[in-house]
């Protein structure tokens, strides 16, 4: 998920909550509600983001785990390094994304 759409997801969720307690002071329920739906919206999407991003990442370990066998079995250390980096890279990836 990129800085972004980070953002995007923010400001929704802050204007949707503006909008709650703008609906609370002034007695409108149906602009509080609104406020309420944009809210989830963008937890929503922001949880959308975290699984894509974490199907990504376990994508690259799986990937880099490969790569690191490969190297093991035909004695390529380049190439079984490679496969380490790429492992350390998506579990980095995976910690950020939490």
């Amino acid at each position: 998920m990129s800085i972004t759409d980070k953002a995007k997801h923010a400001a929704k969720d802050a204007k949707g909550k503006a909008k709650e307690a703008a609906g609370k002071v002034t007695g409108n329920e149906r602009v509080q509600a609104e406020g309420r739906a944009d809210q989830t919206e963008a937890h929503a999407a922001h949880a959308a983001d975290k699984a894509k991003d974490t199907a990504k990442n376990v994508g690259h370990e799986a990937k880099g785990k490969a790569r690191e066998v490969a190297g093991a079995v035909t004695d390529d250390e380049s190439l079984e390094v490679k496969g380490k980096a790429e492992q350390v890279a998506a579990r980095a990836k995976q910690h950020l994304n939490k």
